[in-house]
């Protein structure tokens, strides 16, 4: 019985680390185009704020296709400052679309941020 109880708060503690809190917020998380034509460049433009309290680096930022082309800065980004970032969609193909882009970060963020955008092209 007192091993189950010298068991839990390990397994607590576990549980904290794995639920880290995201360190990067990304903001709109959604991002609504609308309709776009085909082969045109679209630019949106994200905020990225640091809300954790050591500096954290943007390494990477990917996206679900070559159509979209991020842009960052790639300088540390201090506790509580910003950034912008910019995305440039260039749609070759007609439709609906949903492209998400995700944050690698130095240090690694709990959950991975992201952004949406969805439109539709014509």
């Amino acid at each position: 019985m007192m091993k189950k109880f010298l068991l839990l708060p390990a397994f607590f503690a576990l549980g904290c680390m794995a639920v880290r809190a995201q360190s990067l917020r990304v903001t709109p998380g959604v991002v609504q185009m609308g309709d776009i034509a085909l082969k045109s460049k679209n630019r949106v433009e994200l905020t990225c704020v640091n809300v954790s309290d050591k500096p954290l680096v943007i390494r990477d930022i990917q996206t679900d296709c070559t159509c979209t082309k991020p842009s960052w800065p790639k300088s540390p980004v201090m506790p509580g400052d910003s950034v912008r970032v910019t995305v440039t969609l260039t749609p070759t193909d007609r439709g609906a679309f949903y492209k998400t882009v995700r944050f690698v970060t130095t240090p690694a963020s709990g959950k991975v941020p992201q952004a949406v955008l969805r439109g539709k092209v014509y």
